[in-house]
């Protein structure tokens, strides 16, 4: 916790000469702007890996719980490298450029999981390599398949478990889904597209040319979704021919969970990025369970970040790993059987 908090004040000038006398220090934390203070621990976090976290130094000792509600958001925009861009371009433009590399190792090494496991990550690779036009090539494809991966793998994915959990132990939770459109193009980077629509940011006089009209009407929507919830803890009659979009997750087993996905038709979807969460959740967790220790995970070294994987023997190892384990599960169970 100090190391942390001495690295944050040190980003931000905020360090004395003398390093035992915690008073200054914490004197200067406590003036420094708050959008400062997220961008300094947002490079932080950038820099050292996605794996490190601000967190409470002490457990809160309060008896006292209180049942609530929960409205839980994702974007399409969430990725580790759309949230920090303003941050690799300053640094890029400070001369810093060391920090921007950094931050895009740190990225790709935290595919592996927290223990940086080799074949998990060139299965998230391939997995994300998919999901763009083969001709477009090198950087670029890494970027931006690296962008949805950590989305996947650090936000919509741990919101949506966290959904189910919730959801299965009786608490209403309401959830909704920010899809890519073509408005984030002119809309402010700084602030996620789903807090504009939250906060009428469309509607507002200055700002309103730069969305349509489609938005705007979303703007209102979304606020009047919003305001409902937290006057009464479900959410409003909204919709076309009486269609009740309340949010309500379904809950697990019964079918994939819902979510209100914030387009203009505003229509309930099901199963949000339900493959790219099967992919961390299954296979993710298998490779990193099963194989712990296994000398195929062996890394052959440091390796530049490069989504069109070079050679298959990797994967085609994964593979080969799965068919053994579940040919092998599949015979042990016949074996269980006969006895």
């Amino acid at each position: 916790g100090r190391r942390q908090a001495v690295d944050l004040a040190r980003e931000l000038g905020c360090v004395t000469s003398d390093l035992s006398d915690d008073g200054p220090m914490v004197a200067c934390l406590r003036s420094t702007p708050v959008h400062k203070l997220n961008a300094a621990q947002t490079k932080l976090l950038a820099v050292s890996g996605p794996f490190q976290a601000w967190a409470p130094v002490r457990r809160s000792e309060s008896g006292s719980f209180h049942r609530v509600d929960l409205m839980l958001g994702t974007s399409e925009h969430d990725g580790l490298i759309s949230r920090a861009r303003r941050i690799k371009d300053f640094e890029a433009l400070q001369g810093r450029g060391d920090t921007k590399t950094a931050f895009y190792e740190a990225l790709s090494r935290s595919l592996g999981g927290a223990s940086g496991n080799a074949l998990l990550k060139d299965a998230a690779a391939w997995f994300y390599s998919l999901d763009h036009d083969p001709s477009a090539a090198g950087y670029n494809l890494f970027s931006r398949a690296l962008n949805n991966a950590t989305r996947d793998l650090f936000i919509i994915c741990p919101t949506v478990q966290m959904a189910l959990h919730w959801a299965a132990s009786g608490t209403n939770v309401f959830q909704y889904h920010q899809p890519r459109t073509g408005s984030e193009q002119l809309a402010d980077v700084l602030v996620p597209l789903d807090v504009q629509f939250l906060f009428g940011i469309p509607l507002q006089p200055m700002s309103s040319q730069r969305f349509t009209s489609s938005d705007r009407r979303l703007s209102l929507a979304v606020m009047t979704y919003a305001s409902s919830f937290i006057r009464t803890g479900s959410g409003p009659h909204l919709g076309r021919v009486g269609q009740q979009l309340t949010g309500t997750l379904t809950l697990p087993g019964s079918a994939p969970p819902t979510y209100l996905e914030l387009s203009p038709a505003l229509q309930h979807q099901q199963g949000l990025r339900q493959n790219a969460c099967s992919f961390w959740r299954e296979l993710g967790t298998r490779l990193t369970s099963k194989t712990a220790g296994s000398p195929v995970l062996k890394s052959s070294g440091s390796e530049e970040p490069d989504l069109e994987l070079k050679s298959k023997t990797r994967l085609q190892n994964i593979f080969a790993f799965f068919s053994f384990s579940e040919n092998h599960h599949k015979k042990t169970t016949e074996e269980k059987r006969h006895h």
